[in-house]
């Protein structure tokens, strides 16, 4: 099987793997589950030059390692896409966790447990949308942490 690409195809490739590099490093280091992810990552970035985007990947023959080089990094929208979904997630991740939060207190864990999924769902979309509510319209204005 072979697989082609434009120039254009493969940059775009080059940011996917960035940003799947990224994430999937983050809080794995050493992980060796995560080693298929890493050669293919090396295996990509090994056909840059062929595609013309040489002043993207860098290659430390030292370490036999290529890597992104901070033109890719400047050039792309890459840190962009990443704190674009890191916001997004922070939010989604706030209401979900102080309307669960809520819903518990509401119901108790085995009263949670013993609803049917639909049940479940009508009943916690409440808190949610007050969760949606608040932070849409305050942030984080009115968070205090209390000892």
């Amino acid at each position: 099987m072979k697989i082609e690409f434009t120039p254009e195809q493969y940059e775009t490739l080059l940011k996917s793997i960035a940003i799947s590099s990224w994430m999937i490093n983050a809080f794995n280091e050493g992980d060796e589950e995560l080693n298929s992810y890493a050669e293919l990552e090396q295996y990509i970035l090994s056909f840059a030059k062929d595609f013309g985007k040489q002043e993207f990947v860098d290659y430390d023959a030292a370490d036999n390692v290529y890597f992104p080089t901070r033109k890719f990094e400047d050039q792309t929208d890459i840190f962009d896409i990443i704190s674009d979904y890191d916001n997004e997630l922070f939010w989604d991740e706030l209401i979900h966790r102080m309307a669960r939060r809520d819903f518990l207190q509401e119901y108790g864990e085995t009263g949670v447990a013993s609803m049917a999924i639909e049940e479940r769902i009508e009943k916690e979309a409440p808190y949610i949308s007050k969760y949606e509510e608040i932070f849409t319209n305050q942030g984080l204005e009115n968070i205090d942490i209390r000892p």
